[in-house]
Parts: structure tokens; sequence; C-alpha cells
């Protein structure tokens, strides 16, 4: 999520105070000056023995200094005898430390191991003895200049006005940098947080305010409600001046939106998906929401999307703020998405929270399933479930790797904990439980998480806890509340379901089903061959590019897969568990074609051998509506991706392609898109203008009627409206004649209008995108980016100046983007790889990310998914041994603390080898087949 750097500080030093230098295998060593003293604790996680129980929090940040004082009184309790007690610390200077005892107040002295953010609390010839005790610290600090921490952030109004605030970001690292703590999720406390502030501001924190003190100089404190047990992530506190709408829920939960003044009339839908969505959670968790309110805030500065601190969740403005005249269908999707998840997160994560860092997917990957679970089912109108396939094929092509990891990772230090937030923590988890609620039915998989939240309440968790929740339903004691009902599931009239059965007979084994799918990385490909009424199954880890010594440690990886298909003569789903390298499935009857991984509820990929393929790319052109629009994408992706490993020729999968001349559902289209369109990127940075031009012909005559059948206007469903930019984008980027013609008279109109003119909102893109291919119109977007003040529209403009052919321009973007006046940093990322996709603008992206690295490092944190995602989408595009010498030389001229042993850029390097090989193999291939077909024209 938001992981930056924040500025070191020297060994804290005052009083009795012991600098520490620390070297060696153990992280520590004893100095031989004999003044110092060694560290007591060399390890990275925190001694077990000192938990604590409450802290009493006093913030107080001055916005004009931009600083903060705290006072932090923690109760710990101490499990065995200890000489000191451990404990986080990263960035503060600590003024004072004492143990508060009953009779009197003992100094304590300090000692500060910065390299792994840890301080320890000792007095000379005194032992904490078991039992509870009181620990008292005052500190202060700069607010981070990162996005991460206790940190400052600024918003421009309409009059110009610069106004400052401070917020916080502590996942997963940071609440160390803003007060000392116990900072791992396994060590849930209470916390009663006060926040000292200026009367032009208010704060808002977790809980409700309780009542506001006002103090003999002039200032105000906010004194909050006391947390329920909770992991210091969770924590926030916010100071600023923002407005706020509110709403009770049917559960009587109070719930809030917070923005800036000025965008509060764009509050408005957050604040009713809110509603409705905690109520949702409310009813289908069985378990009510645990506090009193839920507060929803709109931060102007933050690099995430969105972060669920319990009971104040915090936005990027364009993830919350809705404006009806300027916000996109694909707006409205994407706010209800991630309000979602971040409420879904108010039980998985917030309520269960993972034990460690290794399995954050407990968190992620529930948060990504139930934002689609959710949604599909409280807002039909977003057809949400049209995108839940594409999480899965984003995670595959980073789970295809050999840089790929398990699931569930050892991690130890925070920027191995950082590279956790990825797609495979996210989407991959998503894509596993939505292929177990399959297996075991939804009714099912809903008792078992259901078990599963009730029986870990306000505890830790690790894998083994969810499988057994899931394994065990039909045998669930109830718990105390007595609420769970089975409705007869588990009873003998259900046997006729196959999740009863499993259930009551076979006792199946969910936790050696799906340790499969954790404990180890990557995914399998299930090679298909029917020959007569048998069909031999065979299943191998999928992985691309050259083989290496890390595919034989892999090449005895099995799953158990649950396989669902439908056949020619049947679209009724049967379903069978591979649980071996091979077996054989037997079939009532010959078929002419068999389809595996029915609507993509399995997380694998199918090869269908023996003239498979052939009779399902005939099925495709004869009548591809027999397969439903997400059976149809998969078999797009499946047939693309074995051609990079060589099982299927190219001319093959674009044979399957042509298919798509009919197609009219967004998810096949796109998939199509998705798969074609990389081919003439790579030839964008090579010198090959010639097939790269007869690439993208082709690519416009195959969609040239879906394209001429786009109205520009806001009509028809979600997806129709979301289809028709996707389409319209790309023949405008594509020169298409009408679609140029159109959008440049809209812009003209829009722009002699002085934008007062309204766009429809799902074309805007196309017309702002057109309009910035020259300076006067560059000039225009980029003043209306200035004074917009609408989330949407902005992103919009922003992106319509990365793409233009303008390199002057492009160039400025960048340079305007790191300095954080007119385009915020926190876009940054985005911006980079966006301009790196664009034919002009590659070079400059790269050579930016090369002179700035260190910057960005230090803004966006090491390992973070802002850095992830530039190192990897600046980079993989590139299909030469030219550039892959060059990146290679670049990231491995880097020193460990700038990142050159993150995951993130040994992904980059694996891409462009990939990109390599494919270009070799097949573009003799792709030239020979747009040859014939253009004879065939």
């Amino acid at each position: 999520m938001l992981f930056s750097q924040s500025r070191g500080l020297n060994c804290l030093i005052f009083a009795f105070l012991f600098c520490v230098l620390l070297t060696g295998n153990h992280g520590m060593t004893v100095n031989t000056d004999t003044n110092v003293v060694p560290f007591p604790w060399d390890k990275m996680r925190l001694p077990e023995t000192v938990k604590p129980q409450h802290y009493e929090l006093l913030i107080h940040p001055n916005l004009t200094s931009l600083t903060f004082t705290g006072v932090v009184q923690i109760l710990v309790e101490v499990e065995q005898d200890t000489r000191a007690i451990i404990l986080h610390s990263k960035n503060l200077q600590i003024s004072k430390a004492q143990l508060l005892e009953s009779r009197h107040h003992r100094d304590l002295q300090i000692s500060e191991f910065e390299a792994n953010e840890q301080i320890a609390l000792f007095a000379d010839g005194f032992t904490f003895e078991k039992g509870n005790h009181l620990v008292h610290l005052e500190f202060y600090a700069n607010l981070s200049d990162s996005f991460h921490g206790f940190y400052k952030g600024r918003y421009t109004t309409n009059s110009g006005e610069v106004r400052i605030m401070a917020s916080t970001q502590f996942e997963a690292t940071h609440a160390r940098a803003a007060f000392p703590c116990f900072d791992e999720p396994a060590f849930k406390a209470n916390f009663t947080i006060r926040v000292r502030r200026e009367s032009r501001h208010i704060s808002i924190s977790n809980m409700p305010k309780l009542r506001t003190v006002e103090l003999a100089d002039g200032l105000l404190e906010d004194h909050f409600d006391t947390t329920v047990k909770m992991s210091t992530y969770l924590v926030a506190f916010i100071i600023c001046d923002f407005h706020s709408i509110s709403k009770k829920s049917q559960h009587g939960v109070e719930i809030s939106v917070y923005t800036v003044p000025e965008k509060i009339s764009q509050a408005e839908y957050a604040l009713n998906t809110a509603v409705t969505l905690l109520d949702f959670y409310d009813d289908y968790f069985d378990i009510p929401y645990p506090l009193p309110k839920h507060d929803l805030a709109a931060i102007p500065d933050f690099q995430s999307g969105a972060m669920e601190n319990w009971g104040l969740s915090t936005y990027r403005e364009s993830g919350l703020l809705f404006d009806p005249e300027k916000s996109s269908s694909s707006d409205k999707l994407g706010i209800t998405k991630v309000i979602a998840h971040e409420l879904a997160h108010q039980w998985f994560g917030n309520l269960v929270t993972m034990q460690w860092w290794n399995d954050l997917w407990l968190n992620e990957g529930f948060a990504k399933f139930m934002e689609y679970v959710s949604v599909n089912i409280t807002h039909p109108e977003l057809q949400v479930d049209d995108y839940f396939l594409e999480k899965c094929f984003t995670a595959m092509s980073v789970d295809s790797l050999i840089s790929s990891h398990p699931i569930s990772t050892p991690v130890e230090n925070p920027a191995e904990i950082s590279e956790m937030f990825d797609d495979v923590s996210y989407r991959k988890g998503a894509c596993i439980l939505n292929m177990l609620r399959d297996f075991l039915t939804p009714e099912a998989f809903k008792y078992g998480i259901i078990d599963y939240l009730k029986r870990h309440s306000y505890q830790n968790t690790v894998n083994a806890h969810l499988w057994e929740s899931l394994t065990n339903i039909c045998t669930s004691d109830g718990l105390d509340s007595g609420r769970l009902k089975l409705d007869g599931f588990c009873s003998k009239v259900r046997a006729e379901s196959p999740a009863s059965k499993w259930f009551m007979e076979d006792s199946v084994d969910v936790g050696a089903i799906m340790d499969t799918w954790t404990l180890q990385e990557g995914f399998p490909l299930v090679t298909v061959e029917v020959k007569g009424q048998e069909v031999i199954l065979k299943q191998e880890r999928y992985l691309k590019g050259e083989k290496s010594s890390k595919t034989s440690s892999t090449s005895s990886f099995l799953w158990q897969v649950p396989l669902t298909y439908i056949t020619s003569h049947s679209s009724a789903v049967q379903r069978f568990l591979l649980k071996s390298e091979k077996d054989v499935l037997y079939l009532s009857e010959k078929v002419e074609w068999i389809k595996f991984n029915v609507d993509l509820r399995g997380y694998y990929i199918v090869h269908y051998e023996s003239g498979g393929w052939d009779a399902l790319i005939n099925q495709l052109q004869q009548n591809h509506t027999v397969f439903s629009s997400n059976d149809r994408a998969s078999l797009i992706h499946d047939i693309f991706q074995l051609v990079s490993i060589e099982k299927v020729p190219l001319d093959k999968a674009l044979n399957l392609s042509l298919y798509l001349s009919k197609e009219s559902e967004i998810m096949p289209v796109t998939q199509g898109f998705n798969e074609l369109v990389p081919l003439y990127k790579l030839m964008e940075k090579r010198n090959m203008e010639e097939l790269e031009n007869k690439m993208k012909g082709h690519l416009v005559k195959l969609f040239k009627a879906l394209i001429d059948r786009q109205h520009w206007s806001d009509d028809g469903s979600v997806s129709q409206r979301m289809l028709r930019n996707y389409l319209l984008l790309f023949a405008c980027v594509r020169r298409y004649p009408s679609c140029v013609n159109t959008a440049t008279e809209r812009f003209q109109k829009w722009k002699e209008s002085d934008g007062k003119l309204r766009l429809p909102a799902d074309v805007s893109l196309v017309v702002y995108t057109e309009g910035a291919r020259t300076d006067e119109g560059w000039d225009f977007l980029l003043e209306k980016y200035k004074r917009s003040t609408s989330p949407s529209e902005k992103w919009m403009i922003k992106a319509a100046l990365a793409y233009t052919p303008l390199t002057h321009k492009l160039q400025w973007l960048l340079e305007r983007s790191i300095e954080g006046e007119i385009m915020k940093t926190q876009d940054l990322p985005s911006l980079v790889v966006t301009v790196s996709k664009n034919p002009k603008g590659f070079k400059l992206a790269w050579e930016f990310m090369k002179t700035n690295w260190g910057k960005l490092v230090k803004k966006f944190d090491l390992g973070s998914s802002a850095i992830s995602r530039m190192a990897v989408g600046v980079t993989d595009q590139y299909s030469t041994r030219e550039m892959l010498d060059e990146v290679q030389t670049f990231f491995s001229s880097l020193a460990q603390d700038q990142g050159s042993g993150l995951r993130s850029i040994q992904q980059a390097l694996e891409k462009i080898q990939q990109n390599i090989l494919w270009m070799d193999r097949n573009i003799p291939l792709l030239k020979a087949w747009l040859d014939m077909q253009s004879v065939q024209d």
C-alpha cells in the first residue's frame, strides 16, 4: 500500500541513553567501547513475552511548523521477568521515558536499534517482573514528507488558498513512525486517543468523539472513545478542515463522509453506497458491525487507493467522490468496489486479523473477493461479475513467472512486507477463494466463513484456522450466538447436494486441497485429450520463459484441482477433482468438444490436445453464443498463453481470434484486445513500422463493425458504456477516420464553450485524448485540469495529457509531477507508466525513472506497490537484448537499500526476457499470417 522512506534520525541521546553500533550476521554486535551497551534483542520480530493491553495516546500536530508532539502511556503485560521492554519506534525523538509505578515514577533509559526500528526500555539493576506495568513516553518528530506514517497533506481551494492537513497511513509498519508501539498485527490492544488542535481545524479518529476540552492556550483537545481490541496498523487520526454529511444505517451505525469543503457535493453517492454495503455485511456475516460509527474520508494527498482503518476508512478523492455530471460509469463501478473492499475489511482484517504479514492474503484476498460478492447483490446494475475473471488473468501473468511467490510467504523486514501487497495476495487470493466457493457451493462457503469470523473475533489467525472452519461446518457448535443455522444443509435430506455429500460422507479435507494453492507458487496447466468417451487429464506447472534451475524444483508441483466442464451435448456443469499428475474421467457419450474451467471458476489454464482446440475454434466460428461470455474470454486467454510456452502455434491462436468480428460482449472483446494489442506495442519499441501498421490495421478491421455501432452518449448498461469508451478510444488512437472526426468536432465545441458544454461522461476521455494532440488543445486541457474540482474529470484529463504525441509536453508533465505543484505526486506512478505506454514517450519515461529513482524510493518507499508498478510497467514492453542489458545494468547498479533485491525488479527483467523469446519465435509466423489475411481480404 503506502510505503516510503522517511528521513533518518541519528541515535537518540539524552540522560541515560546509549548509542548502539550495528553490524554482523544477527543485526547487532557489542562495540569494543566499554561505554556502549549492546542492544538486548537481535531479531526483527518483537519478543512475545511482553504484550500491550491498552494505549493512552495524546497527539498534538502543529500545522504551521509541520511537527508534532505526543505522549503515550502503554499498559503492558509482562509474561516472564525481563530486564528490558522492546518495542518499535522510527524517526521519533523521545524526550522522556518513565515507568509509572504505584508509589513513584522510575526514569527509564532508552537504547535504539535503528536498523530494526526498535527501542529498548530499561533501568540499571532493574527487572520488569511478571505482571502489568505502565510505561510513559513523550516524543516529538516532523510530520512525514511521504504518504505514510503521520504525514502532512495539502490542497488548494478554488480561490487559490493552500490549506494544510495531517493524516495517518500506518499499514503495514508505519504506526511506529507516529508513536512508540508494539507494531505487529498480533499485538492487539485497546486505544484511547486524544488529539490537540487549533479551533480552525477538526479531528476525527477511529471512535466517536466524547467531548472537546478547551485548554488555557486557546487550543482544543478532542477526547475519543476507547477502541475495541485491534492492531496498531488500523489506528487512524486526521486533523483537517473537512466538511461531512451523515446518515444512519438500518442497524443504527452512524456513517459519515468527510471531504474538503468545496467537494462535499460529490459525497452523496459514497454515503448511500456505504450505508447499503455496511448493512449488507452486517447481515451476510451474521455479526453486527462492532463500532457505533464509520467515517469515510477523501484525502487530497493519498498514494494508495484506500485504507481500512477501523471506524475511519481513508480514500483517494477519486476513489470516493462521484460527480453525476462528470463521473463515468467506470468511476461509479470503481468507487462502489473500493468502498465494498474497505468495508469488508471491517470483518476480514480488522475483526479477525492475520497473525503475521506472510498471510496478508487472509485480509486482502478476502476483501477483494467480497467486493464482487457484495456489489453483485447490492448493486446488480453495475454487472460486477463481468470483471472478476480479468483479476485472475492479471494474477496469472505474475504467477507464471519464475520470480512469483506462494500466497503465504515468509517475510521479515518492512521492504519484504511491503512487497506482499501485490497481485498474488490480492487477486490470486480472491480467485482461489472464488474457486473454493464454487467447489463447496456458495451456501457451504458462506457458513464456513461465518464460523471462521465468529470463532476468531478480535484474534489473529493463520491459514489453517480458515480451512478448519470450512471443513467442519456440519459439526459447528454454533458458537455462543446461536444464530448460525444451517437450514438443513448438513441433513440427510440434502444429500443430493454435492457439497453436502462431501461434508457428510467423504470428509473433504479443505486444508489439504487449499495448501496446494497457498503454499506453493504458480498454478497448473491442465492438458486434456479426448479419446472416445475417455478424457485423459494431465497437470503440470504453467511457467513462462526459458527453463532455469528453479523449474526443476517446481516440476514436482501438484495441485488438487476442482475441475468443471461442459460438453457439446450438455451445458450442465460437471465436476471432477484432479488430485494426481494424471487421471482419466469418463463421459456418458461421445462429444464433439469439451470445455473446461466453466466461467473461469478455477485458477488454471487448459490445453486441448488432439484436435480439441480445432473443435472449439470451429464452434466459436459457427455459433459463439453456445459458450458464456466468460468462457469465450477464457478461451482467448488460454490459447494465447499456450503460444508463449510453444504448446500452440501462433496462427492457431490468431485463427481463434477471428471470431471476434462477431463479438459484442465486454469481457471477450477486452480480452481480445489484451492479447492482440501487446503484439504491436512490442513492435512500437523496435524499428518494425511496416509490420506494426499491418497489425494495427488488422485490429481496426476486426472490430470495425462493433466500433461503427457505438454511440457518443451515456446510454446503455454499465458494461455497454465501459465497452463504448474502450472501443472509441482504441479507434481514435488508431486514427480511424469517423472516430477522429467526431472526437475532434466535439473537442472544438467543448473548447469554444470554455469547457461549459457537457460532454457525455463515458466518451469524455476519448474527446480529451484527441484534443491533447495539439499544443493549443493540450494547454487548454491543462488549464481545465488546474481548475477542476472533479477527481474523475481530473483523472481523465491527466490520462489524455500523458498520451499526447508531443514529447516536449510529456517531458514537462513528468518534471511537474515530481514537484507536486500542478500534478499531485501521488499520481506520479500511474503517470510514468502511462507515458511509458505512449509510443512517443517510452524513452522519456525510462530516462525519468532512472534519473529520479532515489527520489521515488524515498517518496513511495522500498517494496511499495508504487515502486513495483513503475519498475515493471515502464519496462514490460521492451523486447530487445540491448534494452534488457540497459535495464539489467541500471538495476544491478543499485544498492540494497535502493531496491537491488526487489522481487519487482526480477519480474521486470523476466518479462523483457519473455518478450525477446516471444518475438524471436513468432514474428515470422505473425508476418506470414497477416500476409495471408491480406490475400484473403
